[in-house]
């Protein structure tokens, strides 16, 4: 099976909010000290991404690490887009759309096309309706979550023009709800 799109994405995006998302409040009690130093504002929550407001226990991951986790889910998944942000899901009409997928089959297309993305990128060319660079991956019990950022953490690599390299450092996280502990973003 490839990828399915729902119908009620509302629900299941208020939902994955409320599980794995700060809202400003409890981000700036929580980041108080960051929030001074870093001179950050409402503004600043209000655009960035929800990678970077993630509550529970987070952990940065490899890209290959978030692969195998995803991989060895069992049942259907769920998967977001940012919200607002400009990449929706290929052929979707809507950005807000949830889809689902096999979890092997989802991250089988989500190595494939990061990769091949970079690769096409030397060539000043492009994959036509790959999947969104930030996607939030779940299932519907919502105990865990697995983000795929657009960033990568090796900016030696990314300087160096070293693109494959770059692409093997993209920017992780692996969430574990819980119930009164909560990640930092990573700013």
């Amino acid at each position: 099976m490839g990828m399915e799109y729902l119908n009620n994405a509302n629900d299941i995006r208020d939902s994955f909010m409320k599980h794995f998302v700060l809202p400003w409040d409890d981000y700036k009690n929580i980041h108080n000290e960051l929030i001074a130093k870093r001179n950050i504002r409402r503004e600043w929550y209000d655009r960035a991404y929800m990678w970077e407001k993630m509550t529970a226990d987070c952990i940065d991951a490899s890209f290959e690490d978030a692969l195998d986790y995803l991989r060895k889910r069992t049942g259907m998944v769920l998967c977001i887009t940012e919200y607002g942000k400009s990449e929706s899901f290929p052929g979707a009409e809507s950005q807000d759309i949830i889809a689902k997928a096999d979890p092997r089959y989802l991250a089988e297309r989500i190595e494939y096309e990061w990769y091949e993305s970079y690769r096409l990128a030397e060539q000043n060319k492009y994959i036509a309706d790959s999947l969104p660079k930030d996607l939030y991956v779940f299932d519907k019990s919502m105990r865990w979550c697995v983000v795929f950022t657009h960033e990568t953490d090796d900016l030696d690599a990314e300087e160096e023009g070293d693109v494959m390299k770059a692409a093997q450092s993209r920017y992780c996280l692996i969430c574990m709800e819980s119930d009164n502990s909560n990640c930092g973003s990573h700013l």
